[in-house]
């Protein structure tokens, strides 16, 4: 129900303006994080964040907006910037938050009843301040991008439909269903969707996945150290080329083309991470971790009996059930009451994963490799799918084509996680050989995105400029083979 509002969001943008639709949405977003930092309980955290949802429309106006206020020239910049605060979220965001929560126990200014009580309220509250601050920034200097303009700024669109050209128009005037029979709409909208499903299941979950698996399954064993250095170096490699070399390559090329690119290179990337296990050697360098492991652990062992003996001859006896009720006091004294916060040492259990300082350089350097070719494919795919969903609107409906394709993506993600993963726990249970082993998962991935870029391929030249551009003299002298969104 979340998602299937948001649609409205973009086409009440597309009547009312995206100015007042941006600031709303954020106003939304600072109630609800101070909301969240006076939670409770579950059950009013997941209403909370389903409101600031319901209310939100940030994601599908922002893109409509940037679209509009920047030149085609600079949308290959302009959208490469607009994907780097998801990359510097997800290593600032979790270190912020972690620094701030629970401040009582952490910092003595703040060890007042309030906190002790919310121990959330701090990190939710600094991002509210700062939602704050650009609600004003944007209610003083935010200007609206969406200028009535009739039916000039539609194109003949005979050479990808078979409907007249008045058809068109009053199709796209008149409903959504009339919207998605445009050929140029519909497929940029479905090839965006199918990628944001391929990469939620890599990304975020395959990846993870075989990470952890042992290497029997094709992963690593990864221990919680070693997957964070791989996401953190996804995240910091994703926030420098989107800010720097991705505009400059993007420029050069049409955006078709790198669409085309993109999808292949997640595709190849996706094809050999399920076997870079097996190529780097990382069995070996387990086996010999935990052999190792566990001879140290035989001599602990025999130690432990040892001392074992030497304690029984103490006079002071302690019968089972005295030091099973003990242990239950000890338990019930360290758990932690509702609302209260912790800070504690964290098990110190002993694992088979080796430290990621102890994994040689022949293990690391080709399983980060790959991982970044996806990440360059990746980002390539997405710069591109967010430029030709634009492209295949006008500026009366751009607000609703962008909310298709949003809401198409997020149908996409919620099923994407269930499904992979499914998938992946059947394929390394099977005993089957390849490559509906572990492998299978991956391959089935790295085809639906070979898939799309044959689907973006047969896209016409058309798309690589905005559709009111496309009616200048100046536009029709392009090309699909020219470097059309280059300065």
């Amino acid at each position: 129900m979340m998602q299937d509002k948001n649609i409205w969001w973009g086409k009440l943008s597309d009547v009312v303006g995206r100015r007042p639709i941006l600031l709303s949405s954020n106003a939304t977003l600072m109630i609800s994080m101070v909301l969240i930092g006076f939670s409770f309980s579950f059950p009013w955290t997941v209403c909370v964040l389903f409101l600031e949802g319901l209310f939100n429309g940030t994601v599908v106006v922002a893109k409509t907006y940037l679209y509009e206020v920047c030149p085609p020239e600079y949308h290959s910049l302009a959208f490469s910037i607009f994907l780097v605060p998801s990359n510097v979220a997800q290593f600032v965001g979790p270190t912020l938050g972690g620094f701030l929560s629970c401040p009582a126990t952490r910092f003595e200014v703040f060890d007042i009843p309030l906190f002790k009580q919310f121990p959330y309220l701090l990190p939710c509250a600094v991002v509210a301040c700062l939602q704050f601050c650009i609600l004003i920034v944007g209610c003083l200097f935010l200007t609206e991008s969406l200028g009535k303009k009739l039916k000039e700024e539609y194109i003949d669109l005979t050479e990808v439909s078979t409907d007249s050209e008045e058809d068109g128009e009053k199709r796209q005037e008149d409903s959504i269903t009339g919207i998605l029979r445009d050929r140029l709409v519909l497929t940029s909208c479905v090839v965006y969707a199918i990628f944001a499903l391929a990469s939620i299941c890599i990304n975020q979950t395959l990846l993870a996945l075989l990470l952890v698996s042992d290497p029997d399954h094709g992963g690593y064993s990864f221990g919680p150290a070693e997957v964070s250095v791989v996401l953190t170096t996804i995240a910091v490699y994703g926030t420098v080329t989107k800010a720097s070399i991705n505009p400059y390559i993007a420029s050069k090329f049409t955006y078709k083309t790198v669409y085309v690119i993109g999808l292949v290179l997640y595709a190849v990337g996706i094809s050999l991470l399920p076997s870079m296990s097996g190529i780097t050697g990382v069995g070996a360098v387990a086996s010999r971790k935990l052999s190792n492991k566990t001879a140290s652990s035989s001599d602990f062992t025999l130690n432990f009996t040892t001392a074992e003996r030497i304690s029984t001859t103490s006079p002071q006896v302690m019968t089972e059930g005295y030091l099973q009720k003990a242990a239950e006091m000890n338990v019930t004294a360290a758990r932690p009451l509702p609302g209260q916060c912790r800070i504690a040492d964290g098990d110190k259990t002993e694992t088979s994963q080796p430290p990621a300082s102890d994994l040689l350089a022949r293990v690391w350097a080709p399983l980060l490799f790959v991982v970044l070719v996806m990440e360059q494919g990746r980002a390539f795919s997405f710069l591109a799918g967010m430029v030709l969903v634009g492209n295949a609107s006008v500026q009366s409906n751009r607000g609703t084509i962008n909310s298709i394709a949003q809401i198409l993506a997020s149908l996409m993600r919620l099923a994407g996680p269930v499904t992979s993963a499914n998938l992946f726990a059947w394929s390394n249970d099977n005993g089957l050989p390849w490559p509906l082993d572990h492998h299978l998962g991956f391959y089935v991935v790295a085809v639906l995105c070979l898939l799309m870029a044959v689907l973006c391929a047969s896209l016409p030249a058309s798309i690589n400029k905005p559709r009111i551009a496309l009616d200048s003299p100046t536009a029709s002298e392009g090309s699909d083979g020219g470097k059309g969104q280059g300065k």
